[in-house]
């Protein structure tokens, strides 16, 4: 079964992608320009501040994700387990 995911390739297939990764090997990658100027540096320092209070802010919420879930399912489970015995009832009458 493991056969039809791996990859049937013949010797052109082969020849190709060796000669695409010694393409790719051999290219040169360009270095990020300088930034233009103060301002785009200073707009740079803003975002990476708004950023930083979004996630200062977002901390409590991400905490308590977890602990919301965990009532979410006791209540669930309190809930089902204190309408068993009206079902049961309901049931039993049939």
């Amino acid at each position: 079964m493991v056969d039809r995911f791996l990859p049937q390739l013949n010797d052109d297939d082969e020849r190709s992608v060796a000669e695409y990764m010694a393409t790719l090997g051999s290219a040169t990658i360009a270095a990020a320009p300088a930034p233009a100027s103060a301002h785009v540096l200073w707009l740079k320092a803003q975002l990476v501040q708004r950023w930083e209070a979004e996630r200062r802010a977002e901390r409590p919420l991400d905490a308590m994700e977890p602990v919301q879930i965990a009532l979410g399912l006791v209540a669930a489970v309190v809930l089902m387990a204190w309408s068993v015995p009206a079902l049961v009832r309901s049931f039993s009458f049939l």
